[in-house]
């Protein structure tokens, strides 16, 4: 069933980017609930949007009924540049690295701690998932997804841990694999969070090569923006978040036009440090909480 009440992060930072601009060409790289992609469309602006969820593509056919300027196309974002797009530069570029309501509430993809599905994880069709991860892993391959992705300080106890209970009988479900979590006797240091996080969000980034796609994309943006455009890029932990202020940091160009990357292109970086949601949004939106908006300009 598609959740229609999907509340896009921080778009009111964002539309404040364009809000003197008419009709601008956007390309929203992670379409998901089409919350970004309907704010600008109310604002008279043309979108090309990109999702590889089977729903993203329902959801952008709804849409299409109101708004004419609206283009859709299935694909992870990692693979934009290989689309035969009807706009080939871009005012704004928005990748919002979050999920939608409809990926978190999918049992069938298991990315909740709060609900029990089989383990999987894995959103993008691909063969890795967190089952094959937990049961098949050896311990050095256990230690290192759980020590890069999770930064679980304790992952080679974890991964031992692991190794032990699975050997008894395979692990199935989301909810054998936190009870596993809670008896470990690791330090999950995560007295704000649920303690699962870390490790759930190390297998989803395994299981989806997450980071992996992220820097792909980033190697290939800069040739789809318009001068002066802007590349805007929401990120959910501090792994992408570091790729990301890395990424502006070694494409940047100062007052000077002297380029960082000795390159004939740089960006001027709009936000030294992460734009965060406000109170306000994350009483509405607790997922808000943990968002960071950077934001570069394209100069050429």
């Amino acid at each position: 069933m598609i959740n229609n009440q999907h509340i896009p992060i921080m778009s009111n930072e964002i539309l404040s980017l364009i809000e003197c601009e008419k009709k601008l060409s956007i390309l929203d790289c992670t379409f998901g609930g089409g919350g970004h992609s309907k704010k600008f469309l109310e604002k008279g602006h043309n979108v090309t949007a990109i999702d590889q969820d089977d729903n993203s593509m329902i959801i952008a056919k709804e849409l299409k009924k109101n708004f004419s300027n609206i283009f859709f196309y299935k694909s992870n974002f990692k693979n934009f540049d290989l689309l035969d797009l009807k706009i080939k530069k871009f005012n704004l570029i928005l990748l919002d690295l979050g999920f939608s309501s409809n990926q978190l509430e999918d049992k069938d993809i298991g990315l909740s701690f709060q609900l029990n599905s089989n383990l999987n994880m894995n959103y993008l069709g691909g063969d890795l998932n967190a089952y094959k991860i937990i049961n098949f892993y050896n311990k050095d391959e256990l230690q290192r997804v759980f020590y890069s992705y999770g930064e679980i300080h304790q992952a080679e106890k974890l991964a031992k841990y692991i190794i032990n209970q699975r050997s008894k009988q395979k692990i199935n479900t989301n909810f054998e694999f936190i009870d596993i979590l809670s008896k470990s006797g690791v330090n999950f240091k995560s007295k704000k969070i649920h303690f699962a996080t870390q490790a759930f969000q190390a297998l989803r980034i395994e299981s989806n090569s997450e980071l992996e796609n992220l820097i792909t994309f980033l190697k290939k943006v800069h040739v789809f923006l318009e001068i002066n455009a802007h590349l805007a890029i929401i990120s959910f932990h501090s792994l992408e978040d570091r790729i990301v202020k890395n990424y502006f940091r070694d494409n940047k160009i100062n007052k000077n036009k002297n380029y960082q990357n000795y390159k004939n292109w740089g960006y001027e970086i709009l936000t030294k440090k992460p734009i965060t949601a406000s109170k306000f949004e994350i009483l509405e939106n607790n997922r808000a909480r943990s968002a960071k908006l950077r934001v570069g300009r394209f100069i050429n």
